[in-house]
């Protein structure tokens, strides 16, 4: 796991550092950072507008490197679950169209979608009189789901080079569930 931040770290330096390639010292229309909320996704955030339109994609990954979780060898219970290895990413693309702007604070509209990843290997094993019974049976739980839907938000300009996005989303599930009170936000370093 830390073998695979360093290459995103390093990933991340490389792309800011090309992307400011030829830019004069007042275009400021791109970003990268963090975001986390249902519609934004959670993860790494590239950030672009052009004039008074923008989009937005957001990229994560998580994962847990413990194939098969050991149990203790005695345990006064009949069933004891554990998680195996586990895997949750997102996948996300906003529209942005900014409806008012200072000279610090942007306010605007989106529109976007998000595919969260939720993949996990369980472990159950069974117990009688405090010891185990074969040995452990493994279940996959595959729980993807999708978000989809508008949105409010600001983006406030706390130095000539970061921003702290505050949203509002108005989130649709896969699942057919309507999501109005879980805000979404994140921070932004421009470029």
């Amino acid at each position: 796991m830390r073998n695979s931040m360093k290459v995103s770290g390093l990933i991340l330096i490389i792309v800011m550092c090309l992307s400011t390639l030829g830019l004069s010292a007042e275009e400021f229309n791109r970003g990268l950072g963090f975001t986390a909320g249902t519609i934004s996704g959670i993860g790494a955030t590239y950030r672009h507008y052009f004039d008074d339109q923008g989009v937005q994609f957001t990229l994560g990954l998580l994962s847990n490197a413990d194939n098969v979780p050991k149990f203790p060898a005695d345990y006064y219970g009949d069933f004891l679950t554990k998680n195996g290895w586990d895997v949750d990413g997102w996948l996300s693309f906003m529209y942005l169209k900014t409806l008012r702007e200072s000279e610090f604070t942007k306010f605007y509209y989106f529109v976007g979608a998000s595919y969260e990843i939720d993949y996990t290997k369980k472990y159950t094993q069974e117990y009688a009189a405090g010891g185990q019974v074969g040995s452990p049976v493994k279940k996959i739980r595959n729980d993807n789901s999708y978000y989809f839907g508008p949105g409010i938000g600001l983006d406030f300009q706390l130095s000539k080079y970061i921003s702290l996005i505050v949203e509002l989303p108005l989130s649709i599930s896969s699942k057919m569930k309507i999501i109005t009170y879980i805000p979404q936000g994140g921070i932004i370093v421009k470029f």
